[in-house]
């Protein structure tokens, strides 16, 4: 059986790298949707909206955050005992299209 390989391209950046990982997952991408037409809302929320379970919501929320297309109300290492709330962050998630959108078509 081959193997999937990372091919070298000088084009590939931490932006793309970023972009991939956030659009290229469908839970991800409904987790997106949902916040970006319901405004903030908490994990609960979240779960209950989308078609994932409350671990895997608790996943992507925490890639979604580190890509930085969403921001929460609570700063982590503050939320022992607190639901923060969660909201997109719509110019990072048009920078990581518009990234992702050149390495595909301008070249």
């Amino acid at each position: 059986m081959p193997h999937i390989t990372q091919p070298e391209d000088a084009e590939w950046s931490a932006e793309i790298e970023a972009a991939v990982t956030t659009f290229g997952n469908r839970a991800r991408n409904e987790i997106l949707r949902y916040l970006a037409h319901h405004g903030p809302a908490t994990r609960g929320d979240i779960v209950a909206a989308v078609s994932s379970e409350a671990p895997s919501v608790a996943k992507h929320l925490l890639v979604l955050e580190e890509a930085g297309v969403i921001k929460a109300d609570v700063e982590p290492g503050h939320r022992h005992g607190r639901a923060p709330r969660y909201s997109t962050n719509k110019a990072r998630i048009r920078e990581l299209m518009a990234a992702h959108r050149r390495y595909l078509l301008d070249l």
